[in-house]
């Protein structure tokens, strides 16, 4: 009987899972439409229906911030708030940040409202004064879109309300999202629990955090990201890991309006976890590793290997391992040292691949300094020596016949007693 049981629990702990969920499959996702890539060179870790025209809702919030950034130099610069020309963009339901009629606000206040809290005031403001024109900005809107690759999508407003021509793709989010993660004014703005305008008459808190807390939801995982919702979007999430070295970007389209439930939160924690269970962090390029190996002009040594001044990394399932053949480097940057390159100098970049899949870029360092030859010189400079060398010749010539005819003056001066 002992060994009948024995045998029993051994059967359990040799074939129970490691994880609860054993594909994406199966973790009984609500959204429609989701993805989760990696941050630094949007390889799909998972997507679903992430190429289907949607709207996305406040999500379209993150475009109204970017678009602002690149067109307003100072953000520190004011605007008078006019109410009633800015409540006329919007429908008075959506979610505002409590703008005041003819409040004076900064541009960096007004984006930080429209972020955080998901302020349509703050949205509508920031269309009207950008270009003192609301059609201009929305042309704008598109206009960027497209320079960042975002091919499916269509603005018609600032705020994401409900138009059939107001749409985006899981995909496009994602590029979106990781241009943004490149303004660190979009990336701390996303990150920050709550905000306190210049005057201190406004403090707006985080919808994503604010609404993890009220319903006991984990979102540790998450360092930022922007919430939506609409009647025809659903539920939407567009957010950022808190990886400092390869964050992921998760996005979760048209989740399901449940009274009591956040869907669209409890998707993107269950992917995260997800991630977090299955896959592994693996560096692709080591911090220091040679990578290159370049020839020298006019050095003691014929080719010098060159650095990679950081990791580059990538997620990988932890049941697989690093296939080296796979690694590939494209390198672009100085394809000759010389004495002038000196250690410490960045004297290019490698792109980064993984079998036919672009991981990232990283800088390549001189970690010594490339010691000059004179005879390496020499070889490629011989007409050089010897016209060096006829001139010496020449020199030596001309001291000579001026010693020998002054050495023969004095002993003609000497002989005759001048």
């Amino acid at each position: 009987m002992k060994k009948r049981i024995l045998i029993i629990l051994m059967f359990f702990i040799l074939y129970i899972p490691k994880n609860i969920f054993a594909t994406f499959e199966e973790l009984d996702i609500n959204a429609k439409y989701y993805g989760v890539y990696m941050a630094n060179s949007l390889d799909a870790l998972y997507e679903s229906n992430s190429d289907q025209k949607v709207p996305i809702a406040s999500i379209t919030k993150v475009m109204t911030a970017i678009v602002c950034i690149d067109n307003i130099q100072d953000l520190n610069q004011t605007v008078n708030v006019n109410l009633s020309e800015v409540q006329k963009y919007y429908n008075e339901e959506y979610s505002v940040a409590g703008l005041r009629d003819g409040q004076e606000i900064s541009y960096y206040d007004l984006i930080a409202t429209m972020l955080i809290p998901s302020g349509a005031d703050s949205a509508a403001c920031i269309a009207i004064n950008v270009f003192g024109d609301y059609s201009k900005f929305i042309e704008a809107m598109n206009k960027k879109a497209k320079e960042i690759g975002m091919n499916s999508t269509s603005f018609t407003n600032p705020i994401g309300a409900d138009d059939q021509n107001n749409y985006s793709t899981v995909y496009d989010v994602a590029l979106m999202m990781k241009y943004a993660l490149d303004n660190d004014i979009i990336k701390d703005l996303m990150s920050r629990y709550e905000y306190t305008i210049n005057d201190g008459s406004i403090t707006v808190h985080n919808a994503l955090f604010i609404l993890a807390d009220l319903y006991g939801l984990d979102v540790s995982k998450i360092a930022g990201g922007k919430t939506g919702m609409t009647g025809d979007a659903g539920y939407c999430l567009a957010t950022y890991s808190n990886s400092e070295e390869n964050p992921i970007i998760c996005i979760v389209l048209g989740c399901d309006i449940i009274r009591g439930r956040l869907p669209h939160i409890e998707d993107s924690q269950k992917i995260y976890n997800y991630v977090d269970e299955n896959y592994v962090l693996r560096n692709i390029v080591e911090k220091g590793e040679k990578l290159i190996t370049l020839p020298t002009y006019h050095s003691k040594k014929n080719n010098i290997e060159v650095s990679a001044v950081d990791n580059i990394s990538i997620y990988m399932s932890k049941n697989e391992d690093i296939d080296e053949d796979k690694i590939a480097i494209d390198y672009s940057g100085v394809n000759i040292l010389n004495s002038d390159n000196k250690k410490g100098d960045i004297i290019g970049k490698a792109h980064v691949f993984y079998g036919e899949k672009y991981v990232g870029d990283v800088d390549i360092v001189l970690e010594e300094d490339v010691p000059f030859s004179i005879f390496s010189w020499s070889k490629d400079n011989l007409q050089y020596i010897l016209i060096a060398e006829i001139c010496l010749i020449g020199i030596i010539l001309i001291i000579y016949k001026k010693y020998y005819r002054n050495k023969k003056e004095l002993k003609y001066a000497k002989y005759f007693k001048i």
